[in-house]
């Protein structure tokens, strides 16, 4: 008797583990696509020319000259200072971690 609860548990166990994944989401899990480590040189110069856009502007060449119109004293504070952002950003500072109460016991 023992040994038939102990398959029926088991039995139940197993069926409530594998009913937590969806029928559609097919028999076997897929993982992650792979990727070209590279993306980065790929997506930098697609169109043959590399303009020095801040960050801020996204892209958008139509805002930065518009903005380089305007009198300096009504430039955006991100556009004065977007080389020197630039610099912070290659080289950021960081500070050692603290060590985890809870997981070093």
């Amino acid at each position: 008797m023992e040994t038939y609860t102990i398959v029926v548990v088991l039995a139940l166990m197993a069926s409530l583990a594998e009913s937590q994944r969806p029928f559609y989401a097919g028999l076997r899990p897929i993982g992650y696509p792979a990727m070209k480590t590279d993306t980065i040189e790929q997506l930098s110069n697609r169109f043959g020319e590399d303009e020095n856009v801040p960050i801020e502007a996204k892209g958008d060449r139509i805002l930065v000259n518009t903005i380089e119109q305007m009198p300096i004293d009504n430039r955006p504070f991100w556009y004065i200072n977007a080389e020197q952002y630039d610099a912070l950003r290659k080289q950021p500072q960081t500070w050692p971690q603290k060590t985890n109460n809870f997981i070093s016991k």
